[in-house]
């Protein structure tokens, strides 16, 4: 029997999305009224191609989801851009996994001397002290450090098909 169970979670944007986002936005306002103002062919021109290249490159860049997929010992990465377009990032074999821990836990520390490629699948928020952290850091073969929001739930299956590599502390 298949396990199967899905998770999103959303990449927070950082200052530098949402300077990119906000000064595209006014430079796209500025031509609006521009155009209005001189009503010069050329203006409404440099609009329509500064919304275009607002609409199809800025924002499904900076507006990005991540959708953890796990199906009968597999865990699939899908990035979703601007709730439009998904595209299957990684797939990572479960039997191929070394430790999957929450991050800054004690048993990831014969990893840290390790030179590893990281890559960040999470929500890139930072957690307060107080409040509980859902990311988890997976090890895979291969000298791969992959960052992941995970929930209780999703960890346990992952856990119920590789008991001696994943852990709760």
């Amino acid at each position: 029997m298949d396990t199967y169970i899905e998770y999103m979670v959303k990449r927070k944007s950082g200052p530098k999305e949402m300077a990119i986002r906000y000064l595209c936005m006014f430079l796209i306002i500025l031509s609006v009224v521009a155009a209005v103002m001189l009503m010069y062919p050329p203006v409404l021109i440099i609009t329509v191609g500064l919304w275009a290249a607002y609409r199809y490159l800025v924002y499904p860049l900076t507006d990005i989801e991540y959708e953890y997929l796990y199906v009968d010992r597999s865990l699939t990465v899908d990035k979703i851009m601007a709730k439009e377009k998904r595209k299957t990032v990684a797939t990572y074999e479960i039997d191929r996994l070394e430790i999957l821990a929450p991050m800054g836990s004690h048993r990831l520390d014969e990893f840290k001397s390790r030179d590893l490629k990281t890559a960040d699948y999470s929500s890139g928020t930072e957690i307060p002290e107080d409040a509980e952290d859902m990311r988890y850091v997976m090890i895979y073969e291969g000298g791969l450090k992959i960052v992941l929001d995970l929930t209780k739930e999703f960890v346990k299956i992952i856990q119920n098909n590789s008991p001696r590599k994943v852990f709760f502390d």
